[in-house]
């Protein structure tokens, strides 16, 4: 069927559909990436991967990260676009309260030292909270 007989909720669905397969590719790649270099680290740690080649492959994932985030962002509309930042900037205002005010803790011994880990997590599920609570209409 020719796109421009399609009725505009067609058209709708049609893209949000490829939306879902772009992302969910885009997660399964991501986690093949993340599975080859854990493996990789191990080989490098071994002596079985020389350093450049940890390198070249940060770079690669860089590279393909950067792709799939100018790719996505070009798939989006106005709205999706719009809650995607409003997501990353409360994750944001999130991070740079919690980094130093932990650290701050820390430095008068009412808290142990910061664990990026835990604010690196905590900084995604911020994100993926406003996100969510974005699409449900929560303004």
């Amino acid at each position: 069927m020719n796109d421009s007989a399609m009725t505009g909720e067609a058209r709708l669905k049609a893209r949000r559909n490829r939306l879902w397969a772009f992302s969910g590719m885009g997660f399964l790649i991501a986690i093949i990436v993340g599975l080859a270099t854990g493996f990789a680290g191990d080989l490098y740690e071994d002596g079985s991967l020389p350093a450049w080649s940890i390198y070249a492959i940060w770079a690669l994932v860089v590279a393909a990260f950067t792709w799939f985030t100018i790719s996505y962002f070009r798939r989006v509309d106005e709205l999706d676009l719009m809650d995607n930042m409003w997501a990353t900037l409360i994750a944001f205002y999130f991070y740079v309260v919690a980094m130093p005010s932990w650290y701050m803790f820390d430095i008068i011994g009412l808290a142990g030292t910061p664990q990026d880990k835990v604010i690196y997590l905590a900084t995604l599920a911020v994100m993926f909270i406003a996100y969510g609570a974005r699409k449900l209409g929560l303004r």
